[in-house]
């Protein structure tokens, strides 16, 4: 059996990412106002802002219940669930750099550090993803 004390940390901090993670994306996408040509010819992370909503909703959900149903349900089962969770690493992994370095070009503060934290929030993400695809 786990460690109950393990299990009570790993979803106490799966509660917080998901919230740091689906606040900082409700805020930036209520902040940071862009037409559909920006989005489609520059690099703006604002379609990023909508992935961090359902990730995290998921991240919280999973830290509420302990239940993993949610993620196995958006990324799909089978044979190659293996490889989907290695995609999704890699996919947020890159997600979380591409915000930090795109927070460079801001004059503003608070967006700077709003998509600071939500690119870190991404890291973080990846890195329970890894965790838990080498468990």
């Amino acid at each position: 059996m786990a460690n109950p004390i393990n299990q009570l940390t790993k979803r106490g901090l799966s509660i917080l990412l998901g919230v740091i993670m689906f606040l900082t994306s409700v805020l930036l996408i209520t902040k940071v106002h862009v037409n559909l040509s920006e989005i489609l010819f520059t690099f703006n992370p604002y379609p990023f802002y909508f992935i961090g909503l359902i990730f995290g909703v998921e991240r919280i959900f999973y830290g509420i219940t302990g239940s993993s149903k949610l993620l196995s349900l958006i990324m799909g089962g089978g044979e190659y669930s293996s490889l989907s969770t290695l995609a999704l690493f890699i996919f947020f992994l890159s997600f979380g750099l591409y915000v930090i370095i795109y927070t460079i070009a801001y004059t503003q503060i608070i967006l700077q550090m709003l998509n600071v934290i939500n690119g870190i929030s991404y890291l973080l993400f990846s890195l329970s993803i890894f965790k838990a695809w080498h468990m």
